[in-house]
């Protein structure tokens, strides 16, 4: 078909509001559709949410159809993305903040007895003051019992308002015990040292090694940066070296992890970057001029099966960078970034993961990376020679060991437990053995 000579010039003198109207008109057309096509999925969940309702043999309350319908579309994505209900999220919001109403006690299933047990009461907490002691099994709590309770649910009914009452119940010793705690506000500190001074603050020095420095981060916090170089500053000039404690620290903020990076490190040097979608990049994070620990003074990362995320990132820059030696296990091998977006007004949050991250030297540590899926390897490995392989039990008792020994001073001997007295004695820290004859090697080199 001939084109027409004139078609240029009769759009060309098209009036301006035809032109408009028709831009307009492809405008609404695409929003109707785009707006038809969400309605279409939007109408479709209710109408299943409904049928269920009214027909399926199980009555589920509607809130908890609808979080199990959020977890499975966030299940599709990864194993780490997924929906934050309302408590839950007051929870995790607490838990970043260090702050929280509770009663003030570290607790943890028993990999023996499979029993909900206390590791260690917080000192001046209601738990504390009490009289609850490391080894009790927690039976019940407010008449809900234990009995197969997931530890996070067993965390939720123990926190509640400042003022409030649970009743908690234990078994010690074969004998019942029941308390009921009044909950206070709970500032948890997620830096903490070998021992406590005697006004309750924590001393950043081996007792037993005085020019050994040793810091343990529980996890990284909004306020994991500040009490870092709290520590760090407390024993500038007092420590010849420092044992930097990972373990069982499952992570938290990026940004605290690449803080504390930064204060271990001479300036503009790589300490993680992150990529998109199709491996694209993102971000990359260099070391400023505010380095706190001397680069001259050694320093060992200790990391287990459980250290992940944040503390893979600090584990992984320092070793890339021959700033730190690495001992223990093999880590977790969380290489994802996820970002918690409040939706519902805030009442909630969806938590994504929206970029991976990489180690300096250029390496994914994910273990669901298809490269880790076909070589088998994942995580931050410990240096040769320095690895540590403990089992669950062993790796319990140790911290269950560490947490009498932060409550040194502070509990009369005849509060502990036959247990205790037998965990104290008989159970040796393997992984802070090694830091030590490492550590110790090294001085007599620097001395010859």
């Amino acid at each position: 078909m001939p084109s027409d000579p004139n078609l240029s010039a009769k759009l060309t003198a098209m009036p301006v509001r035809n032109i408009f109207v028709i831009a307009l008109t492809i405008i609404v057309s695409l929003t109707c559709y785009t707006t038809a096509s969400r309605n279409r999925y939007a109408n479709l969940f209710a109408e299943a949410l409904q049928t269920i309702e009214t027909q399926a043999l199980q009555d589920v309350p509607r809130d908890e159809l609808f979080a199990s319908a959020m977890n499975g579309m966030t299940q599709r994505l990864d194993s780490h993305s997924r929906y934050i209900s309302g408590d839950m999220f007051r929870i995790f919001n607490e838990d970043m903040n260090q702050e929280f109403g509770g009663v003030g006690m570290y607790v943890e299933r028993d990999p023996k007895t499979n029993k909900l047990t206390v590791l260690a009461p917080i000192p001046d907490t209601p738990a504390f003051k009490a009289g609850i002691r490391s080894g009790d099994e927690i039976v019940s709590i407010d008449g809900n019992s234990t009995e197969g309770l997931e530890q996070p649910d067993a965390i939720d009914l123990i926190r509640g308002p400042r003022g409030a009452v649970v009743k908690v119940e234990v078994l010690r010793n074969e004998e019942e015990l029941s308390f009921d705690l009044e909950r206070d506000f709970i500032h948890e500190l997620s830096v903490h040292g070998d021992f406590r001074n005697t006004d309750g603050t924590w001393n950043y020095r081996l007792k037993d090694y005085p020019r050994v420095g040793y810091i343990r981060l529980r996890q990284f916090g909004n306020k994991s940066t500040e009490e870092i170089q709290t520590a760090l500053a407390e024993i500038d000039g007092k420590v010849d070296s420092l044992i930097f404690d990972l373990r069982n620290n499952s992570g938290g903020l990026l940004d605290s992890a690449i803080d504390i990076c930064d204060m271990f490190l001479a300036p503009e040097l790589a300490i993680v970057s992150t990529r998109g979608r199709g491996n694209k990049l993102l971000e990359e994070h260099f070391s400023s001029a505010s380095q706190s620990f001397s680069a001259d003074k050694p320093v060992v990362v200790l990391i287990n099966r459980d250290s992940a995320s944040a503390s893979e990132i600090v584990s992984a820059c320092l070793q890339d960078h021959d700033r730190a030696v690495v001992i223990g296990e093999t880590s977790w091998g969380k290489g994802t970034v996820q970002h918690v977006i409040p939706i519902e007004r805030g009442r909630s949050a969806l938590k994504l993961t929206t970029s991976s991250y990489w180690r300096p030297s250029g390496k994914n540590i994910d273990r669901y990376d298809p490269d880790a899926q076909k070589s088998g390897v994942w995580g931050v490995q410990p240096n040769e020679g320095m690895e540590i392989e403990l089992s669950e039990e062993m790796i319990f008792e140790n911290r269950r060991r560490r947490s009498l020994l932060d409550l040194r001073g502070l509990v009369k001997p005849e509060n502990l437990m036959q247990r205790d007295e037998d965990n104290l004695s008989e159970t040796v820290d393997q992984p802070l053995e090694r830091a030590l004859q490492h550590l110790n090697k090294s001085a007599n080199k620097a001395a010859a």
